[in-house]
């Protein structure tokens, strides 16, 4: 098959000229009589020259019209462009000045303009309602946390301080958290001293140094402060990196799982609590939740039957509040705000355990001691992470990988929550900025005897359900810890700890429920259903930072594996128009004489490049044509003379099994059960009368009229392209249609090279239609100019046709610009 120089294909642009018009294309039997009116008004018609790519971007203007940059040279240009565009916002000005202090404290913003007639009633009522849900919350996670009971109402205070002046999302409650309390017990009971009777002495001085605490408080309180510490680092570094970019990563299937399984870690670890039970052993690691409940069912004959009855109590009166008062309609109509079910838990657990005196005549354990008052600022230290029997060993770096994966579950859930509200009220959040207002917070916090803060997915639901609009509702929300912080501490003592287990329960029972997603994600997609499982399995089984890795590293492997065997299919022309679609999915979609067309749905790089090698091949009969062509040619293997082996990838040379599921034999017709042959049939003789032509064997033959004798020819959709005699036309022509490959890499241009090489040595011209600037430049880069001149990359599909057409009508006017002989 001849090959065309620019020149040539140049003046064969300029003599070609095509319309396109849908007068002739039949209505659809079934629209609304509007639909239908609308419809017949409707008309396309386009006029314009047949374009290779050279062409197009000399006629057009192309933006950058010189070689293309090496890879070096792009990155030298993007920091040009960075530095340039930080420079002119670093300006020392008023305006700059304060344009930056805006974006790294947006209540700079957002307080001026706050609008206090619409907003405030609202946001101050939802204030009240979180402030008082925050408090029970605050104690009875810090108590999952493995911290003093206090440290949970400091939580729920300092760090929102300081989240409050930089978050930019509007919903967000920070503050204590089922998911990260839990995970910051596991390093609390690695590295925190262990009640034993040699501390009375520790205590003792603690006391008279004015710290509320026994000694072994205040060695949680330090391990927890340390914790707070270096995940606010990470977070804080995650920000200043530029890292939002990476919870694109974390999928909603992904999120569910890693909550639901999380909830199940959360639940198990409040057994204790609940039924009483005496010698049930605190499990981590690898199996917590199995080795928890194994524990549990051994040492259940000795559950305390008192604070099994109190716990009990409790639960059912935060069900029947939670999921029923809180979600009838018409109590909400009533009441208009959800009702604190777990502040009247406190209350009345207070109370009824102070007046029945529940721990000295029934041994209810209680919480015991509140210290009223504000903490003194401490620096954290890190005394407790090195081992004091082998000094050597120096700082622990589990304890890194820890806080890393304690950072970034806290980062998920909270940036997760803040797109999806985001979303709902209609603004921006900015994800980095997230980062940082959560990581200088948490720093903040440690340094006030915090433990690590992190967004509750259970009050950030109630502050959206019951009205709050802007962070003014953490402001109230921070009066209201204050005055219980302040005064209110020491009336709490009595609380029964079965009351705090009761409320940890029931507020990851929402979490639990996700699990019911399973079922419809099993009829929707067994891709997300898997990663739903995958994650959830990984959180139950081995941990929750293991499980989460693993449900990432699946996810991402979910994407690979999709890339790996993309869609790889033959197109067709629709009758009367110029649209080419699957032939496998529309029936009418008909394969042009000589010219085989082939989209590849996905980019080609290392992993995919044998596997669309092999389905083109198919596709495109060349397979056969090579075989056939080396009978006659008699190519000897050794002889690598015109075609070297390191201009193409080892993958290109890999055997792949021909098992697509979109193979059908030959004959499409003959493939299609007989109805849906019937109405393909039908199909295509409605549209030959519509359009004024006939097809023989449902297979439409398209070609060109001579355009020898016209300086421009018109290709009208029923005019030109029209139909011939049948006759076996052999393949001149392939073209790949790249509309959906947005990369390729040097293993993908080592593929459509050896391509090109092949499809030369059989004289098949290759075509490349719809390539994206960033896929012709790889393509430069990588040297395939020698083997795929400029004019073979066409604009559209439709040009790339017309010119296929125009040389097998006129062959011997055009003149081999290159041969390559020889097959690899």
């Amino acid at each position: 098959m001849p090959n065309l120089d620019s020149k040539d294909t140049a003046k064969l642009s300029k003599n070609v000229l095509f319309t396109v018009e849908d007068t002739t294309v039949p209505e659809p039997k079934s629209p609304t009589p509007d639909l239908q009116a609308d419809r017949r008004d409707l008309r396309l018609q386009v006029s314009r020259f047949v374009y290779n790519q050279p062409r197009f971007d000399e006629a057009y203007g192309l933006c950058e019209p010189g070689p293309p940059l090496t890879p070096w040279e792009n990155l030298k240009r993007m920091a040009r462009k960075s530095f340039r565009r930080k420079s002119a916002k670093m300006k020392c000005s008023p305006r700059s000045t304060y344009r930056s202090l805006v974006h790294w404290f947006p209540i700079l913003d957002w307080l001026p303009k706050y609008e206090w007639r619409k907003n405030a009633v609202s946001d101050i009522a939802t204030g009240i309602t979180i402030g008082f849900l925050n408090t029970p919350q605050g104690v009875a996670y810090a108590i999952l946390g493995m911290a003093p009971a206090v440290t949970g109402l400091y939580v729920s205070f300092f760090p929102l301080l300081v989240y409050i002046v930089m978050a930019t999302s509007r919903q967000c409650s920070l503050g204590t958290d089922s998911i990260t309390s839990m995970m910051t017990s596991k390093i609390v009971h690695q590295f925190a001293l262990k009640p034993t009777g040699n501390l009375t002495n520790d205590s003792a001085l603690l006391s008279r140094l004015g710290l509320p605490y026994t000694a072994v408080e205040w060695s949680q309180v330090q391990v927890g402060t340390a914790v707070a510490l270096m995940v606010g680092i990470w977070q804080l570094a995650f920000g200043l990196l530029g890292a939002g970019g990476l919870v694109v990563y974390f999928s909603d299937q992904l999120v569910q799982g890693f909550t639901c399984g999380a909830a199940v870690h959360v639940f198990s670890s409040q057994l204790k609590s609940v039924f009483g039970v005496k010698g049930m052993q605190d499990h981590f690691g690898v199996l917590k939740v199995i080795k928890t409940w194994i524990n549990f069912f051994q040492v259940i004959k000795t559950t305390h039957i008192p604070t099994m009855i109190t716990a009990f109590i409790a639960i059912i009166f935060l069900v029947l509040v939670k999921f029923g008062l809180n979600t009838s309609r018409r109590v909400m109509r009533v009441i208009r705000v959800p009702l604190p079910a777990e502040l009247f838990v406190v209350i009345f657990g207070t109370l009824i355990s102070a007046q029945v005196g529940l721990e000295t005549n029934y041994g209810v354990s209680i919480i015991k001691h509140i210290p009223n008052g504000f903490p003194m600022p401490s620096t954290p230290t890190f005394a407790h992470m090195y081992n004091t029997t082998n000094p050597e060993d120096g700082f622990p770096t589990s304890l890194l990988s820890d806080t890393f994966a304690i950072a970034v579950v806290s980062l998920c859930l909270s940036i997760t929550l803040a797109l999806l509200f985001a979303n709902q009220h209609g603004y921006a959040i900015d994800p980095n900025q997230e980062f940082k207002a959560q990581g200088l917070s948490k720093i903040f916090g440690s340094f006030f005897h915090c433990f690590p803060s992190s967004v509750s997915v259970a009050r950030t639901a109630v502050q959206n359900d019951v009205g709050g609009r802007t962070q003014m509702v953490s402001v109230v929300q921070c009066a209201i810890v204050a005055v219980v912080i302040g005064a209110l501490g020491q009336y709490m003592e009595p609380l029964p700890r079965a009351c705090l287990g009761a409320i940890v329960m029931v507020s990851v029972l929402k979490l639990l429920f996700q699990i019911v997603q399973l079922v419809r994600l099993w009829h929707l997609s067994l891709v997300d259903w898997s990663i739903f499982v995958a994650v959830f399995l990984g959180v139950v089984i081995l941990d929750v930072d293991i499980g989460l890795a693993v449900g990432v590293g699946w996810a991402i492997a979910t994407v690979m594996l999709r890339l790996q065997k993309p869609k790889v299919g033959p197109l067709g022309r629709l009758p009367g128009t110029d649209i080419y679609r699957r032939t496998d999915v529309y029936l009418t979609a008909g394969e042009i004489p000589g010219v085989k067309i082939v989209r590849v749905d996905s980019p080609i790089y290392f992993a995919n490049a044998s596997y669309v090698k092999s389905r083109l091949y198919a596709w495109a009969d060349l397979n056969n044509l090579i075989t056939r062509w080396k009978e006659t040619h008699k190519v000897d293997p050794t002889d690598n003379d015109s075609l070297k082996k390191e201009d193409f990838a080892y993958a290109n040379n890999i055997a792949m099994d021909d098992d697509d599921e979109d193979e059908y034999p030959e004959g499409i017709v003959a493939s299609l059960e007989p109805s849906v042959a019937q109405r393909r049939q039908s199909l295509l003789s409605s549209l030959s009368a519509s359009l004024g032509t006939t097809r023989r064997n449902s297979v439409q033959a398209i070609n060109m009229e001579d355009l020898s004798s016209q300086p421009r020819s018109y290709m009208s959709q029923g005019g030109l392209l029209k139909a011939e005699e049948e006759e076996e036309i052999p393949i001149k022509h392939l073209i790949i249609d790249c509309s959906e490959i947005c990369f390729v890499d040097v293993t993908g241009v080592g593929f459509l090279k050896k391509t090109q090489s092949e499809c030369a040595a059989i004289e098949v011209e290759l075509l490349l239609a719809c390539t994206n600037k960033p896929v012709r430049d790889m393509l430069a880069l990588c040297g395939a100019v020698d083997y795929i001149q400029p004019h073979q990359y066409f604009v559209t599909l439709h040009d790339a046709v017309l010119y296929a057409l125009k040389v097998q009508k006129q062959p011997n006017r055009y003149t081999a610009s290159h041969k390559v002989n020889g097959l690899e």
